[in-house]
Parts: structure tokens; C-alpha cells; sequence
């Protein structure tokens, strides 16, 4: 051993010497009358010594030059479509750099198209991490990212592999037996394109005449009326373990009344089509066509809204019938290009973490001395060693995202020196409905056990941040520390079963998400933070515009305390499941009274590898709390975490670990608001081979 490695020494020390003259040869050298190394790969191997270029180091004779081939199969169940091209993305700029306009696109090696491969030129000094994509091209020419591997470690290359023979890559599986690896592919965030959702979520959506059963079962088929089908529809017929979204079947889907079925349309941004949807009946012979109802581009306004379609028959063209069709239309965000494929969070959340506590709005309104959804009443939730905080977000009319529970406050039109007698003297005012300045210049009255209660020295701005009403969503981000996670429920009023709505919101809803987004991307990323929200659409959107923070719905379920939705995926824990399924959420976190009597539903979420939160002022008893830990839910969110909360067995908050704090780093990269993870340490390089045993 000695020998060897003081053979490998001496070598070291020889080639470091020829290494000028190794670089001023490979400019020169000429085989079959071109040169070993083009133009472009010389300075690809040269760009390590871009800040010393007449300095010969020891960085320089670690970038070392080698052949690398990509191969790579698809699984039997992905099939691409004609459109769609694989390619593979790195952190090395011959790569790429993470960019999927820089992707390099694979060759297909035969006719299904199931085996791709790349030959390419590196010159590396440490390891280099890749990613395969499959990606499809607007009618402009630009990318569209469909699929890509999100596994929270990416594939690793050792610059030592330039010994070893490549192998074959599985698309979508990259170290099946590490803790971040196995098998994950995403979506892609939206980027050049936009989304339409047609969505049959209620109870009932059609109305046809002669149908002699009600409760028929049908088929739907949705196409595309242009003359180019440059649009992608998939479709989501909700069952348990089997609600993804697929490409449409040529027969269509199934539909009956209280199914769940949601079309999805992807499309440029420059692009507007007119669609068609089929419907059929089904009998003894087959498929019956029995009308046809149209979409007209012009129809589809805002980002929301609920269409009223005529039916037409198939052959006498006459109305029969009625389709009422909510729809939802997601675009990108303005900065979507900045995020990257270093990192996806999508659904990191490793089911061997424990319990998690998490304090309800911090202390929760239960708390006498301290008001909740305050930076006071946060704060005390560390000192209570809770791990997270669940808090209320929404807009003013100016677009600033503040904190509060409700979806707006008692307020008087009276100056502060005039006194408020009765509740006739005061009017409730929504928050959307006030700019900011307007919402710190109003006195607060606040409903509390059926009194009203001002808080109107809460509302100033001369008192204490940490006491302030309506802080700001990015000064709450400053003034946290980022070992306290953070779950961000975005509030948003539902259609109740009644038909009555919470509230009114006139606010374009992709401004909505797109606004709290990006100040959680310039505030809030590097820390564990997870969205919520009892619309199920606005966790479609922030699920389909970004990839760096996860999202999970929340829902009341069966309870007996409110109404239900209209929102057939709210109603059960089961359909809150299917829809995270469906969407490609991180779970689902629903009210503690859909488990009292069946603890054992949890298992619906976990078994699907989703988190599961459970909520609810009924979480006030400590032995109840070590009950849904006993059956391993992924957090506890409940008011009061002082009293009946861990301070007494728990040595520390979950996320003090700085291990942790710098794997939510790459957050801040992956929404381009950081080019390196904050606290990781520099790569080692690793140049030699490994040595034989």
C-alpha cells in the first residue's frame, strides 16, 4: 500500500509539472485534421481559472477533461408523447447550470422511444450533479417542462466515473436506498404555458331531458375545435390510489352525479382554443351519443368563474339540456423563469420525522394575555418548544399581504376620542376592501365570547411590532427565527353547500398567489414553510407556479361544527386525499373530529406517502395529543401549546438542527432568490479512482 501511494504521489508531482504544457499542446494538437478539442470545450475546461488565467494552481489540474455518456430508459409505464423530448440538466455549465433552456436534449435509440442517450465533453474539479427531464416546445419554439426526477438528492457524478463504464439510468429512479432517492417524478411549474381546469365538483352539474334516470351513468370526452392540436388534456376521475392525472382515453371518462372528475388543459400562452365536450350514455350496446356542449375562448375570463353551457344534441343540434361548469385558469408567475431544477420541495417531508407540534395562530384566541396571529404570540411558541406556527394570510386591496384571521373586523367611522356605545354604531369591513394605510388607520373591534372588544392600540404605529394587529407578511418572515417552522394558510372564502358564499373577494386570484408568493420567495425561503388553504384551487395554483415550497389542503371534512363546502373534495378526508393525490400535494390536513371514532383514517394519507396534519380547538387535552402520536400523524396543530404543549419532555424544537436548516436552504435556489444553499459546506473534490481490494 505504501508503494502504491507513493507511486500515485509521484505521478501527482509529474503531472503537475507537465500540466502547462499538456494546456498548451491540447491547443495545438491536430488529429485527422481538426483538433482534439474544439473552441467551445476548451474554454468549458478553462472556466475554473477564469478569476487567475495566467496562474497555474493545483484547481487547475483537477479540472480534469472526460467522456461522459448518458444513458437512460423509461419505466413501462411512462410512454412519451410525440411531442415530448428527454433531456438532462446539471450544475455544471456544460449542462446546463440547471436550466431547462439549456437542458441538453438526449437521442432516442429506437423506434418506441424508450432508450436515450448523449455523449459529452466535461472538465469538472468535484462532482457534478444531473437531473433527466422530459420536456415539449410551444408553437414558438420554446420548452415546456412536463416531467422531471425531484428527488431531493439529484444523481451524482464522481469525476473518478471516467474510469467506469457509464451504465443505464432508470428515468424517474436514482438511489432507491437512500434517504431522499427512490423513485419521484414532478410536474413541471408553469413557465411559457397556462392551465385550465374544467371541473365537475359538486353534487350535481348537468341537466338533460329524457334521461329516465337521474343517477345515469355517463361519459365525457373533451377535444379541441381548432385546427391545430397544440393543446395537452389530461383527466382525473377521482379513486382512491387512482386519482392522477392521465391522457384522455379515446372513450373519454366515466361520470356520474357526485363524481369527481377535473379536465386539464395545458396550453402556450399564446394560444386560445374553442373545446368541445361530448357526453354520452352508456347501454347494453355501447357508447349512445346524446349532446355536446362548446367553450368558447372568450368565455374563460379572470382566473375564475362558473359557466352556464347549453347541450346540444348531436343530431338535431336542438338544446337538451344544461352543463354548469366551474372553471379555474392558472398562468406563471412574472419571474417564473428564475426558478431552476436544483431542488424541488414539493413533497419533501421524510415520514421518519416525528410528531410535529404546531401552535394554532401561536397561542391560539383561547390565550387571555396575549392576542393571537401576532409576532408576540409566535414567538412564545418557541419558548413553548413548538416546533411550527400555522398563521392567516391575506391581501389588502393594494396587494400587501397581511395577517389575519377572519376575512375582516368590526370597525366605526368615529375618531378615537369618541366613545362606541352600542354594536349598531359599528359596520364590519372586509380587508380586501381596504388599502394598507387605510387598514393601520382603522380602530379595531374584535367579536370575542359574543362581546366586542376594542383593540384599536394594537392598530398604531407607534406600539410594539411584536404586539402589532395586521403585521406584514414579509415583517413576520424577519422577525421569526427560521427554526420555527412556518405553515401558511392563505385564506379565501368557499361556496357553502347552502349555496351562500363565506365572503366576497374581488381580487384577480393569480395576482392573489402570485403576490404572497413572491414575498415569501424574498423573505421567507430557507426555512421549513408549508402552504394551506381551505381552497382547494388556490393549492392547485401555488402548486403549479413554483416548485421550492409544498402544499397541502385543509379541510373541515364531517364535522358538526360548520356547514360544508360545496367543494366535493373538502367534504371527506377521503376526497381531501384523493385531491392531494390528484394535484400532487404534500398531504392533506383536516379537522380532529373526522378521526375521533376512526383514528385508523389517518392511514388513508400516511399509507400514500402524503403528510397528514391534524387541527382543532378539541386538541386541549395531553393524552389526546399522544394518541394521534401514538399512530404517527405528521402534526398537531392546536391552540394553547403553553399549557397542554411539549415544553416538558421535549429537549428542543425539531428544527434547530442546523443539518436541517441548510437542506431548506435550497429553497432560496430553487426559486432563483439564492445561488448557493446558505451554511453549505464547499463540495471536496474527489479526482483519484478507488483502488481495487
Amino acid at each position: 500500500m505504501y508503494r502504491v501511494l507513493k507511486s500515485i504521489s509521484i505521478l501527482y508531482k509529474i503531472a503537475l509539472l507537465l500540466w502547462p504544457l499538456f494546456c498548451k499542446a491540447a491547443d495545438s494538437t491536430i488529429l485527422n485534421g481538426s483538433s482534439v478539442f474544439s473552441q467551445a470545450q476548451l474554454q468549458a475546461f478553462n472556466i475554473f481559472d477564469s478569476d487567475r488565467p495566467t496562474q497555474i494552481t493545483a484547481r487547475s489540474f483537477l479540472c480534469l477533461p472526460f467522456f461522459r455518456v448518458f444513458n437512460v430508459e423509461l419505466r413501462a409505464d411512462l410512454q412519451l408523447a410525440a411531442d415530448e423530448e428527454i433531456a438532462v440538466s446539471g450544475d455544471h455549465p456544460a449542462l446546463g447550470a440547471w436550466s431547462i433552456a439549456k437542458a441538453l436534449t438526449l437521442r432516442a435509440q429506437n423506434k418506441q422511444r424508450s432508450k436515450w442517450y448523449l455523449r459529452r465533453w466535461i472538465c469538472a474539479s468535484h462532482r457534478v450533479y444531473y437531473r433527466y427531464l422530459i420536456y415539449a416546445r410551444t408553437p414558438a419554439g420554446d420548452r415546456v417542462l412536463r416531467r422531471w426526477e425531484g428527488q431531493q438528492v439529484a444523481r451524482m457524478l464522481q469525476t473518478y466515473e471516467i474510469y467506469r463504464s457509464p451504465g443505464v439510468d432508470i428515468f424517474g429512479e436514482a438511489y432507491p436506498r437512500s434517504v431522499g432517492g427512490g423513485h419521484s417524478l414532478e410536474r413541471g411549474w408553469l413557465q411559457r404555458e397556462y392551465v385550465i381546469e374544467l371541473k365537475f365538483i359538486w353534487q350535481r352539474h348537468l341537466l338533460l331531458a329524457g334521461l329516465a334516470n337521474p343517477q345515469q351513468k355517463l361519459r365525457l370526452k373533451l377535444r379541441t375545435l381548432g385546427v391545430l392540436d397544440n393543446a395537452l388534456i389530461e383527466v382525473s376521475r377521482y379513486a382512491y390510489n387512482r386519482s392522477s392525472f392521465r391522457p384522455q382515453g379515446r372513450q373519454g371518462i366515466r361520470y356520474a352525479p357526485g363524481a369527481i372528475v377535473i379536465f386539464r388543459i395545458s396550453q402556450a400562452l399564446d394560444v386560445s382554443n374553442a373545446f368541445g365536450l361530448s357526453v354520452y350514455e352508456l347501454d347494453a350496446e355501447g357508447q349512445l351519443p346524446l349532446g355536446e356542449a362548446y367553450i368558447l375562448p372568450e368565455q374563460l375570463r379572470g382566473s375564475r368563474g362558473i359557466l352556464q353551457l347549453a347541450i346540444q344534441g348531436q343530431v338535431t343540434q336542438q338544446v337538451i339540456g344544461q352543463l354548469t361548469l366551474p372553471y379555474l385558469v392558472v398562468r406563471p408567475m412574472p419571474n417564473a423563469a428564475s426558478s431552476n431544477l436544483r431542488f424541488s420541495f414539493q413533497r419533501y417531508w421524510p415520514n421518519n420525522w416525528p410528531t410535529l407540534d404546531v401552535g394554532n395562530r401561536g397561542l391560539g384566541s383561547s390565550h387571555q394575555a396575549i392576542v393571537e396571529n401576532t409576532i408576540e404570540s409566535y414567538l412564545a411558541v418557541t419558548r413553548a418548544k413548538g416546533d411550527m406556527v400555522h398563521l392567516d394570510v391575506q391581501l389588502t386591496r393594494d396587494y400587501v399581504p397581511v395577517i389575519w384571521r377572519g376575512f375582516g373586523f368590526y370597525t366605526t367611522s368615529r375618531t378615537n376620542t369618541q366613545p362606541v356605545e352600542d354594536r349598531f354604531d359599528l359596520r364590519y369591513v372586509l380587508i380586501q376592501e381596504l388599502s394598507y394605510a387605510e387598514l393601520k388607520a382603522s380602530r379595531v373591534f374584535i367579536l370575542k365570547r359574543w362581546t366586542l372588544q376594542e383593540y384599536t392600540h394594537l392598530n398604531v404605529r407607534n406600539v410594539s411590532q411584536m404586539q402589532r394587529l395586521f403585521p406584514k407578511l414579509s415583517e413576520v418572515y424577519e422577525a421569526l427565527p427560521k427554526t420555527l417552522g412556518l405553515v401558511v394558510g392563505v385564506k379565501w372564502p368557499q361556496l357553502m353547500v347552502s349555496g351562500d358564499l363565506e365572503s366576497t373577494q374581488a381580487l384577480n386570484k393569480n395576482v392573489f398567489v402570485d403576490r404572497i408568493l413572491e414575498v415569501t420567495a424574498h423573505y421567507g425561503c430557507g426555512r421549513p414553510l408549508i402552504f394551506t388553504s381551505f381552497d382547494a384551487d388556490i393549492c392547485t395554483m401555488m402548486r403549479l407556479k413554483q416548485t421550492a415550497f409544498p402544499v397541502m389542503l385543509m379541510t373541515t371534512g364531517r364535522t358538526d361544527i360548520w356547514d360544508a363546502y360545496m367543494d366535493l373534495r373538502t367534504q371527506t378526508f377521503l376526497q381531501a386525499v384523493n385531491f392531494a393525490e390528484s394535484a400532487e400535494l404534500l398531504g392533506t390536513a383536516a379537522h380532529v373530529q373526522n378521526f375521533e371514532q376512526r383514528q385508523k383514517l389517518v392511514d388513508l394519507g400516511l399509507d400514500l406517502m402524503q403528510v397528514v396534519f391534524i387541527w382543532g380547538s378539541d386538541l386541549q387535552d395531553a393524552q389526546q395529543l399522544e394518541l394521534f402520536r401514538a399512530i404517527d400523524v405528521t402534526g398537531l396543530i392546536y391552540d394553547r401549546i403553553d399549557r397542554v404543549g411539549p415544553a416538558n419532555w421535549k429537549r428542543a424544537p425539531f428544527f434547530q438542527a442546523p443539518q436541517l436548516l441548510e437542506v431548506f436552504g435550497g429553497q432560496c435556489v430553487a426559486i432563483g432568490n439564492s445561488t448557493t444553499v446558505p451554511g453549505a459546506k464547499p463540495t471536496k473534490p474527489t479526482v483519484w479512482p478507488k483502488m481495487r481490494k
